[in-house]
């Protein structure tokens, strides 16, 4: 019923504010889909011109002259790869920030009292304020996810090695440590995800907004489990579902599919953070807390700080 009720509450807030999260999500359309349409057309020559080079080389001998200068293209080719792909990841990930910063702050407004007159100015000046403090959240998520993989692949080797010799033994333990470590992703990725919610609603940052998440999730981890675990879910079928849309090798159609899985994953990611956004209230709540995001009082209207002396009664 918890689980219920946060959805219903994430629906109010796209009822209250829903132009607004409207103009949010084109404009993370139009920059996420102008991003990839110039990702794959800088990157599709590059990528031509090194299998076409790849099979020059398979066919050409060390000892003839042209070997030297086919491989001097191919590594010219893949560098430009590299930096075009690293630039890529780059602004992409900036673009996800922003845009989840933007999500989570009109979330946090309008889930926490009346605010009609919010506008996109607003939002993206607040966002321009203090995207910072996820960023470097998220940067410790990242390294916290790379330990997870590193501990999964060393325990995946030392259990696959010991029943490598039993083919249906080693198929077994493969899956079913698989699947564990899918379903232990997403129950740690909860305390993750509320330290984003965190890093934009409070003063908090990197560690200390991990361990503020840490804190106000205790007793609420199984409705943020159930909560992350429905939308993973989501986005698994989606995604498979639109992947087995036929494309009959048309690159047009492949690029209009490849378009409509990004935005579609946008669209669901922002009802995600909206929906651990309410999360995070009913944590505040269990532990008495109340929420008051940077310049906006807990009643959803702006603060103003009186930063002039106070005048005694005495002086005339």
């Amino acid at each position: 019923m918890a689980f219920v009720g946060i959805l219903r509450e994430t629906h109010k807030i796209f009822s209250k504010n829903g132009r607004l999260m409207a103009y949010i999500a084109l404009l993370t359309l139009l920059i996420k889909s102008t991003l990839f349409l110039s990702n794959f057309f800088s990157i599709k020559p590059v990528i031509t011109d090194f299998l076409f080079e790849h099979n020059l080389l398979r066919i050409t001998t060390p000892e003839n002259p042209e070997f030297t200068n086919i491989l001097t293209h191919i590594r010219k080719d893949i560098k430009i790869i590299f930096g075009v792909e690293i630039i890529y990841i780059i602004l992409d990930s900036v673009a996800f920030l922003l845009s989840g910063t933007a999500t989570i702050l009109v979330a946090v407004i309008t889930h926490g009292g009346k605010k009609d007159d919010l506008s996109l100015k607003d939002v993206l000046l607040r966002t321009a304020r203090s995207w910072t403090r996820p960023l470097i959240t998220w940067l410790y998520i990242f390294l916290f996810c790379l330990v997870y993989i590193f501990l999964f692949m060393a325990v995946l080797s030392l259990v696959l090695l010991t029943v490598h010799n039993n083919p249906a033994t080693f198929a077994f333990a493969a899956n079913f440590i698989g699947v564990s470590a899918v379903f232990f992703y997403i129950y740690l990725s909860v305390t993750w995800i509320l330290a984003i919610i965190v890093s934009v609603a409070e003063q908090k940052r990197g560690l200390e907004a991990l361990g503020k998440a840490a804190e106000i999730v205790k007793g609420m981890k199984l409705q943020g489990f159930l909560l992350n675990f429905a939308f993973s879910i989501s986005s698994l079928i989606l995604v498979l579902a639109i992947k087995m849309i036929p494309v009959a090798h048309s690159l047009a159609l492949e690029i209009i599919i490849a378009l409509v899985t990004i935005n579609s994953a946008i669209l669901v990611r922002m009802y995600w953070f909206s929906a651990f956004t309410v999360f995070y209230y009913r944590c505040k709540k269990t532990h008495g807390e109340q929420v008051e995001l940077e310049g906006v009082s807990s009643d959803g209207y702006i603060v103003i700080p009186t930063t002039a002396p106070l005048v005694g009664d005495n002086i005339p």
